[in-house]
């Protein structure tokens, strides 16, 4: 009548002690894989190279770059005359984009950006030579802009933002976007992609 212990219960103390082990191993790699991610996303660099700096001809502004990416309306060639003049380029300028539009260097995009934050302000929209003051409040003002068929666009803020900044947002494809916010001597690039 009298029994041995119970074999089941001797193998429990140690499948718990496998699994709390186990789960240290976890907990272990997911903690060095999280501060690998976060160190590669510290040192990634969005600064262009020596050959790359040399080539460019247009100034950048003093002060910290944030980048950003994004996808925004195409317009179409045979629509890119009516849309330029309705977005108030000078004559020169409309020759000069539609020659470009011909020859396929450049693609039109309609870009609609506004206030997220409520503060409204100033901000210059830079796409290549060609630079739009825009006046940002909470209804979406849209911006007409040459870009190559990935290009970047150069948000920078023309008033002064204040102390909490200014953070314009966008329409893009996916619908409206926070853009982040911008403080005095930063500049937001966003890399735009025609679609």
């Amino acid at each position: 009548m009298n029994q041995g212990p119970d074999p089941l219960r001797e193998l429990q103390p140690q499948t718990e002690a496998n699994s709390s082990g186990l789960r240290v191993l976890v907990a272990a790699v997911a903690g060095i894989t999280l501060i690998a991610g976060g160190g590669a996303w510290l040192n990634h660099s969005s600064s262009p190279t020596a050959q790359q700096q040399g080539q460019e001809k247009t100034a950048q502004p003093a002060g910290r770059q944030l980048t950003f990416g994004a996808e925004f309306a195409l317009i179409a060639p045979e629509h890119a005359e009516q849309a330029l003049q309705n977005a108030g380029y000078s004559a020169s300028d409309q020759a000069r984009i539609l020659a470009g539009i011909k020859r396929r260097e450049y693609r039109l995009v309609t870009m609609p950006i506004f206030d997220a934050s409520g503060a409204g302000g100033v901000v210059s929209v830079q796409s290549g030579v060609v630079t739009k003051m825009v006046t940002l409040s909470q209804n979406p003002v849209s911006v007409v802009l040459p870009i190559l068929i990935s290009g970047e666009v150069q948000i920078s803020p023309v008033s002064d933002p204040g102390v909490t900044g200014m953070q314009p947002g966008a329409l893009t494809v996916l619908g409206p976007t926070l853009l982040p916010t911008i403080h005095r001597d930063e500049y937001l690039t966003m890399t735009v992609v025609a679609q």
